[in-house]
């Protein structure tokens, strides 16, 4: 069974360059600004958002591993932003400020 991973930075501040690196940085790791929707259409996810399908079975192993990854990726492109990990099953989240 699939569920959805969401990371989601405040990106309102960042200029176009810092914008670029995160989002190459989040594709890295799989993330994407659209999903597959069920009917087979596009989910296109509002600016800042990056989603990925995740096995639900590993969903707490798989929500850690994003957060980790996004927090290094802030420290090392200095972003001091808000952020926001969500998980779609059983939602459970882990949200802050650098």
């Amino acid at each position: 069974m699939e569920g959805i991973v969401t990371v989601t930075v405040d990106v309102t501040s960042l200029d176009v360059e810092t914008k670029a690196k995160l989002e190459d940085a989040l594709n890295g790791l799989g993330l994407r600004t659209t999903l597959p929707e069920t009917e087979g259409g596009t989910l296109h996810l509002p600016s800042g958002t990056y989603g990925n399908l995740i096995e639900v079975k590993e969903q707490m192993d798989q929500m850690k591993h994003y957060y980790r990854n996004l927090v290094g990726i802030m420290r090392k492109l200095k972003i001091k932003e808000k952020y926001f990990v969500n998980v779609s099953q059983k939602p459970t989240f882990v949200c802050g400020e650098l």
